[in-house]
């Protein structure tokens, strides 16, 4: 089935196969063929369309920044995308950024982390929720976290607030790597993500160091965040030690998912379905923790 499906759709062919018939696996990697190689439009128009097409309602969010420095002014529009699921007043954000870095395909940065918002949404929009989850896919997250920047200033009620789980460049590995962690903004987040890690007997690497994300937004907001990669096995702590030395990524640390990542390499032939599998387990299994926390 997996092999017929993802060939229909890499010849052009359009099959209304519903996703209730579709594997994970084969969910998720279709919604990364759908965004691989479109631009930011686009993109935007295909999350809005596949949205629909599972029956999960969602409202635009268009907006524009204007940055003038020194007489130069600088104009950033955008649009985020907000699908809600689950009910009651408390809230959690559950992010990712679609918009896509110039001359990148933008497969594992970061298509893999919008699928599996989508296949969440899609599969848990029936769910009896006791909190409500903001599904939100933010712009202009490549020119400076502006969507989310302006969504965590705009749209977030501190006082609702659970938290924010960031999900970017989740394509390729087979180790969870999350952070920033310690700082004070995911002392509720953080015991729920080692249960599910725990529970699914996936490696966890926690570091202090993340790189630049849409979770920044919320942590100078003081809003509890945090942020989930896959990736290869060592390039977390690669990551980690080049942020730890002079908070930039040293490229003689070699992590290997940098290497296809903003170039024209980042494409859907480098990842892997097990990845994009595990990234969603974990974080279905991480809302479900939230859920028996929030009584």
């Amino acid at each position: 089935m997996k092999r017929f499906v993802l060939a229909l759709v890499l010849i052009g062919l359009v099959v209304p196969v519903l996703h209730a018939q579709l594997t994970i696996e084969d969910q998720l990697f279709i919604y990364v063929l759908g965004l691989e190689g479109k631009t930011t439009v686009e993109r935007r128009d295909h999350i809005k369309a596949e949205l629909a097409k599972s029956g999960v309602g969602f409202a635009g969010l268009p907006f524009r920044k204007v940055i003038a420095v020194r007489g130069d002014t600088s104009i950033f529009e955008g649009e985020n995308i907000v699908a809600r699921i689950g009910s009651g007043p408390q809230r959690l954000v559950l992010g990712a950024h679609y918009d896509v870095y110039d001359e990148s395909p933008g497969a594992n940065d970061n298509a893999s982390g919008v699928a599996v918002l989508l296949a969440l949404a899609d599969r848990l929009q029936g769910m009896d929720w006791n909190y409500t989850v903001d599904v939100v896919f933010f712009d202009q997250e490549e020119t400076g976290l502006w969507g989310s920047q302006i969504y965590a200033q705009q749209f977030v009620v501190p006082t609702r607030h659970i938290g924010m789980i960031n999900v970017d460049v989740v394509g390729v590995g087979e180790e969870l790597y999350v952070g920033p962690v310690g700082g004070g903004d995911d002392i509720f987040l953080m015991p729920i993500l080692r249960d599910a890690a725990k529970s699914l007997n996936a490696p966890l690497i926690e570091r202090a160091e993340y790189p630049g994300s849409d979770h920044l937004s919320f942590a100078r907001a003081l809003l509890e965040n945090i942020s989930i990669s896959v990736l290869p096995r060592g390039d977390g702590s690669r990551i980690s030690a080049s942020l730890k030395a002079n908070g930039t990524i040293d490229s003689t640390l070699s992590p290997r998912v940098l290497g296809v990542m903003h170039t024209p390499d980042d494409r859907s032939i480098l990842l892997k379905p097990e990845s994009l599998r595990l990234a969603y387990d974990f974080v279905r299994t991480v809302l479900e923790g939230v859920a028996r926390k929030i009584r």
